[in-house]
């Protein structure tokens, strides 16, 4: 395992020494962007004021469009797997964020903001997006994805508590015509979709998007489950299917977009101590809408109004001898403006205000018809936000921020946060940039951890007195490129967490309840290097390690404390052919059981992913094969605490993946 993260890091290092050879430039769009045009492209995520990427007071990666074409990704989590510090865990129903020292496998909530186009996504009962094909978009409508890391509750309030990930998408012009895709894998999986774009005459951009998926699965065996009556395996309890639909118009500073998502699951580990190979499937249904507009009243004003509409459905159906079903229902709208004033020289100050009515929240069980729970909640959150950029002098530039949310709910209690932000950019030469900040975010507990509770065998009680969870965190950021093909960020960073959200056990008793118990803290460092050679030959490396420990003095569960990555794509034969191969390393992993006194860990392992595509190998025509665990290592995932068949969970097999693109134009 050590040798995995040497070699990687010796890839990481070695292209330095060539990057005095022969690169140059690119001059084409985001595809094939330098870093010196692709450090000064707006990055909206950091602070809703779009900063050049070099000049935000954060951290700031990126995946485009062109990347995910070429490493032939499939999921929104199959992306985020490649960023930096960034790690997922599947339990073969979900897919589970980790990063920065958090990372419970099971926990909805992931504590970090995903955005769409700049309108949150996570829904209002669980707080959580879906990462997989529960994602909210189809991944051939990304134009790129942005990952800030770090605390961003000085702009964007609750739950962006370790970063935020926007997701920005293709225009119209992009696709410029007819898009057809289709899609075969292993496990009986197929893909189809028809994606339309059009720069109108009147330079209106209108992009849609339908898509359809399925997959058979696999059968799976598990030791735990063998008895007199059953053989321990879970046969046909493994299949997915799932539906997305995108609308999305721009026209005179006005967009409107239209975002639907549906997928249901069937699950074969048997969780929550349900009947063994029986049915037991999940369904989660997202439709996301939003207008904005944006006006420059004056060369000193511009303004940004967003109006937002979200609603998320979950329908899980399970087998205790009868069928037990769960539902729960959030509905949300919003009002979002700010003003962007650079009226005094040397200032760019923002001043927003939102309001936010959760007006639906509902949980409900049902079993032997017996109504197990019935719980419908609301809340509404106004928030202020203000931040100054300014600049000092031509190397130092300060930024100062910070957002109030005041909540109330349904049952009278009002809660009131404030989020502060400090941050301060050095740049000494054009090249390199040193960004030195601190923060302060928190994260509201959601109805889920709230108000959920079997009132039938009274296993999960309801808390609805939890306190906020908080982080503060320090981070230094260093940037450098030293040609216009090169980059290369360094971050090192300590952050505390207090008030820590958990399912714990109630003493003298099996029932369990949502509690506040103790935080924890986290060291790390976290290197990214990115390459681009004038012979389109791409790189892009990173490095991270995590420590992270509980106050209580106990391991935290499913962190990798080291993580490496490396992403290679390069012309193969001819430039209408390339070949991209992806690498990552994990180190070992703690899960939720002890033997003898002890943490069980996952070991440590390292996948392997390979792609060849072609561009018009055939008129209008795009192909692309794949294969995912190259090398076919076994490896597992942490199980979730629900799981009791099983402490980890395994994980795919070498599988492989054909795609076909025709484009009418």
């Amino acid at each position: 395992m050590h040798k995995c993260f040497y070699y990687l890091a010796l890839i990481g290092v070695s292209p330095i020494a060539l990057a005095q050879s022969d690169a140059e430039p690119w001059s084409d769009d985001l595809l094939s962007m330098p870093f010196e045009q692709l450090a000064n492209m707006e990055v909206t995520s950091a602070s809703k004021i779009a900063s050049q990427m070099s000049a935000a007071s954060s951290a700031v990666s990126i995946v485009t469009s062109k990347d995910i074409k070429d490493q032939g990704y499939r999921t929104l989590a199959e992306i985020l797997a490649s960023m930096r510090g960034l790690n997922i865990t599947e339990d073969r129903a979900y897919s589970f964020l980790g990063g920065r020292g958090f990372g419970r496998p099971g926990d909805f909530t992931g504590r970090i903001m995903l955005l769409l186009d700049g309108n949150q996504v996570n829904n209002n009962i669980y707080n959580s997006a879906g990462l997989g094909y529960t994602g909210i978009i189809d991944v051939s409508l990304i134009e790129r994805v942005e990952y800030v890391s770090g605390p961003g509750s000085a702009i964007y309030g609750n739950n962006a508590f370790f970063g935020i990930i926007n997701i920005i998408t293709k225009q119209g012009h992009d696709i410029n015509g007819v898009q057809v895709i289709g899609e075969a894998a292993s496990y009986g999986s197929k893909e189809f979709k028809v994606n339309y774009g059009k720069r109108l005459d009147n330079d209106a951009e209108v992009l849609l998007s339908a898509s359809g998926f399925n997959s058979v699965g696999q059968n799976y065996y598990y030791a735990d489950a063998v008895s007199s009556s059953s053989d321990g395996v879970a046969r046909n309890l493994d299949d997915q299917s799932s539906h997305h639909f995108l609308g999305k118009v721009e026209y005179d500073g006005w967009s409107g977009e239209l975002a639907y998502s549906n997928r249901k699951k069937d699950v074969p580990t048997a969780p929550y101590k349900v009947d063994f190979n029986t049915p037991y499937n999940y369904e989660d249904t997202s439709l996301q809408g939003s207008i904005r507009h944006d006006r420059q009243f004056s060369k000193y004003v511009q303004m940004s109004l967003r109006a937002y509409y979200g609603n998320y459905k979950y329908d899980g159906l399970s087998t205790y001898t009868t069928p037990w079903v769960e539902q729960s229902t959030g509905q949300w709208w919003g009002l979002n403006t700010q003003f962007i004033g650079t009226w005094f020289d040397n200032h760019r100050i923002l001043l927003g205000v939102e309001y936010r009515d959760d007006f639906e929240q509902e949980l409900s069980i049902r079993y032997q018809g017996m109504s197990g729970l019935n719980a419908s909640n609301s809340e509404k959150t106004l928030s202020l936000y203000a931040q100054d950029e300014i600049k000092l002098n031509q190397q130092w530039m300060a930024n100062i921020g910070a957002r109030y949310d005041i909540n109330r709910d349904s049952n009278d209690r009002t809660l009131g946060n404030i989020s502060p932000r400090l941050a301060l950019t050095y740049k000494p030469v054009e090249s390199t940039v040193m960004k030195l900040s601190w923060s302060s975010a928190f994260r509201r507990a959601n109805p889920f951890e709230k108000y959920y509770a079997d009132e039938i065998y009274n296993s999960q009680r309801a808390n609805p007195n939890l306190d906020p969870e908080k982080i503060q965190a320090t981070e230094l950021v260093l940037e450098h490129h030293p040609d216009k093909s090169t980059r290369v960020l360094s971050t090192f960073y300590h952050q505390s967490t207090e008030d820590y959200l958990r399912n714990e056990t109630l003493p003298g008793s099996s029932d369990k309840q949502f509690q506040n118990t103790s935080g924890a803290s986290t060291n790390g460092i976290e290197v990214e290097f990115e390459k681009h050679w004038s012979n389109d030959i791409r790189l892009r490396t990173s490095v991270a390690y995590q420590n992270a420990k509980a106050d209580n003095g106990e391991p935290m569960i499913n962190i990798p404390r080291q993580i490496g990555k490396m992403n290679l794509s390069t012309p193969l034969l001819s430039p209408n052919w390339r070949l991209a191969f992806e690498l990552q390393a994990y180190s070992k992993r703690y899960t939720e059981d002890k033997i003898g006194g002890h943490y069980i860990d996952t070991g440590g392992y390292s996948l392997a992913n390979l792609t060849i595509s072609t561009n018009n190998l055939l008129p209008n025509t795009d192909l692309a094969f794949g294969i995912r665990n190259l090398l076919n290592r076994d490896y597992d995932h942490v199980a979730p605490k629900s799981n009791e068949l099983q402490t980890t969970i395994r994980q795919n097999d070498r599988n492989y993946w054909l795609r076909v693109i025709y484009n009418f134009r």
